[in-house]
């Protein structure tokens, strides 16, 4: 694939997802794509912090549980990523009970 088509291909995609996206989706990836942009020095590529890393992790874990992954398979880890990420009732979103949750994760006690 030439960079031409490359880009034509890019920008079709960018448009569909553009065109169904909320305006929620649309500002949370414009910011995501500023944080990304101010997470490296553009001149060297090294980061500047570790925020981009866990931005990263989130949308592994988001991704996994749009595919189908039972909250109950998540480790601690991430469920404090999407704790933080989306509040402490994230589950919801995608239609679980806090009984999904092994309670030991979910418990403030």
């Amino acid at each position: 694939m030439t960079d031409s088509m490359a880009n034509k291909f890019f920008d079709r995609m960018k448009k569909t997802f553009l065109d169904s996206a909320s305006e929620e989706e649309k500002e949370k990836y414009q910011k995501f794509g500023e944080k990304f942009y101010n997470s490296f020095d553009v001149n060297t590529g090294n980061p500047n912090d570790n925020t981009i890393f866990m931005e990263e992790s989130l949308a592994y874990v988001v991704e996994s549980l749009k595919s189908g992954l039972h909250p109950k398979y998540l480790t601690e880890d991430e469920i404090v990523l999407l704790q933080a990420g989306y509040g402490d009732e994230w589950y919801k979103k995608w239609g679980y009970k806090k009984s999904d949750v092994p309670p030991v994760i979910t418990d403030k006690n």
